[in-house]
């Protein structure tokens, strides 16, 4: 029963041999996607980063990790506790990798400035005169866009039911406006903010290298348009993580990763948390 539930599951991509992400995160299906994913990345070079370091010079990364979501007034509820601490990690790790590499960094979806203050306090731990210099937070600061037919959850694929409803968080929900950030990043003050919806914000960004980019902004369209603006200008070495790979109630974001990876042959990793990541060779 299990073999041919896979069977009927797997859809074959041109590109990469590896199975599609057609049917919305089914556990079985997406396992054996993982699998191929995995099989294509720089594991190695990802291990370094994420284990490499066990803490920053400037105190233990719990500690770290808890101001920023305190200054940030990040509420976390019990569901996402060891989840936010998890992820706020991952994006420091990243994010001094990308620093090394002296690239620019950007983060699209901000809110109210949580994950950017993380990776900020933890740079400074490292070096104790970083301000935020070439870091650039991009949000609308209105919420959420309209979700578009890519990001309705499909109910019951594996059925053929073909029954899907649209996210449980509406447009314009999600919205912090920029006065929350620059309170958030008071003590950075060379960050750069951009008030302004994806793609046509980045009209407005420097043309430059760039070494770390974080998306984390829930639906298809905007985390494709961000992919197809930040990739072909990140560096070697260069990281894109993306948070909402694996949040169900936002199945866009991963068929816009997902669609992207697989049109242009790129290989990345999916974490514990969740979080995709792509590291350029």
């Amino acid at each position: 029963m299990l073999r041919r539930l896979l069977r009927s599951l797997r859809a074959r991509s041109p590109a990469s041999g590896a199975p599609r992400a057609d049917h919305d995160g089914h556990p079985l299906a997406l396992r054996e996607r993982l699998k191929h994913i995995h099989a294509r990345a720089p594991m190695d070079d990802h291990l370094r980063v994420l284990f490499g370091r066990l803490s920053f010079p400037g105190g233990p990364v719990l500690a770290l990790i808890d101001r920023a979501i305190a200054e940030s007034n990040t509420l976390v509820p019990p569901l996402k506790a060891i989840h936010r601490r998890a992820a706020a990690l991952n994006l420091a790790q990243y994010f001094l990798v990308g620093r090394s590499l002296g690239g620019r960094a950007a983060e699209c979806g901000v809110f109210s400035g949580c994950s950017a203050l993380a990776c900020c306090l933890a740079a400074r731990a490292v070096d104790p005169a970083y301000a935020g210099e070439g870091f650039h937070l991009i949000d609308s600061f209105a919420g959420l866009s309209e979700p578009g037919a890519e990001d309705r959850i499909a109910v019951q694929p594996e059925l053929g039911v073909g029954f899907t409803l649209p996210p449980e968080i509406p447009p314009g929900n999600l919205a912090a406006g920029v006065h929350y950030v620059r309170r958030s990043m008071r003590e950075f003050p060379a960050v750069s903010i951009h008030e302004g919806w994806i793609p046509e914000v980045f009209g407005g960004l420097p043309e430059a290298e760039w070494s770390y980019v974080h998306v984390d902004v829930d639906l298809h369209a905007p985390t494709l348009a961000a992919l197809e603006y930040f990739y072909p200008r990140l560096m070697r070495g260069g990281v894109v993580i993306c948070d909402d790979y694996g949040a169900p109630t936002f199945p866009g974001a991963r068929r816009a990763w997902d669609g992207f990876c697989d049109r242009y042959g790129v290989p990345f990793v999916v974490l514990p948390t969740g979080q995709s990541v792509i590291l350029k060779a």
